[in-house]
């Protein structure tokens, strides 16, 4: 039931609110004289001729100019956040003029990590890799394993501080105060038993 309630509030949210942005920035700016719109409208109809036999290869040019369109705006932002400034950023790091000694060694060793992380993905041939060059991929690969188990540490911490919130939204707000304290357990009980796992758990047997 709590599957098919927010698999249907969601597919019902996501139906309003696309109806309410084209209203908003489609139908209201081509009523306000900006005819320009008509052709966006002309691409949103062609889509639907997918569903037709005969008209069906008519969808393939708005979804070319959705496809181009969303590559191009997401390349760009991509290049300019995740590559121009991660090396602007990288490279404006004060290490001899910093305001104390952590702040320029925390800044050396960044400088390290990142010259080190590029040269494990550059230099990947395997006489490279060895004899006293040979500790510098290693030191990359141990900074690589730090930082993707920081990743997947955030991404489990954000995932509990979510249900954490919504439980405390529950027992304190939701739920009388005396019910809360004896649901509050029983949640808590059948959480863990669902983290075990199905061939070891007492019961039920299936």
């Amino acid at each position: 039931f709590a599957e098919y309630t927010f698999v249907g509030a969601a597919a019902g949210h996501g139906i309003v609110y696309g109806v309410d942005n084209i209203i908003r920035y489609g139908w209201n700016p081509l009523i306000g004289g900006s005819y320009l719109y008509i052709v966006v409208f002309m691409l949103g109809i062609l889509l639907f001729t997918r569903y037709h036999k005969s008209l069906f290869w008519l969808s393939r040019y708005p979804l070319a100019v959705m496809v181009g369109l969303g590559i191009g705006l997401s390349m760009r932002a991509v290049i300019t956040t995740e590559f121009i400034a991660q090396i602007k950023a990288t490279a404006a790091l004060n290490v001899l003029g910093a305001k104390d000694a952590l702040t320029g060694f925390n800044n050396l060793l960044f400088i390290v990590i990142v010259l080190s992380v590029v040269y494990f993905f550059i230099f990947t041939f395997p006489e490279v890799q060895k004899g006293g060059l040979g500790v510098i991929p290693k030191f990359a690969r141990y900074a690589m394993m730090a930082a993707f188990g920081y990743s997947f540490s955030n991404t489990v911490l954000s995932r509990y501080n979510m249900i954490f919130g919504r439980i405390n939204f529950v027992m304190t707000e939701w739920l009388p105060l005396p019910f809360a304290n004896i649901a509050l357990p029983i949640l808590l009980i059948a959480l863990v038993y669902a983290m075990i796992p199905a061939e070891k758990r007492p019961w039920p047997k299936t």
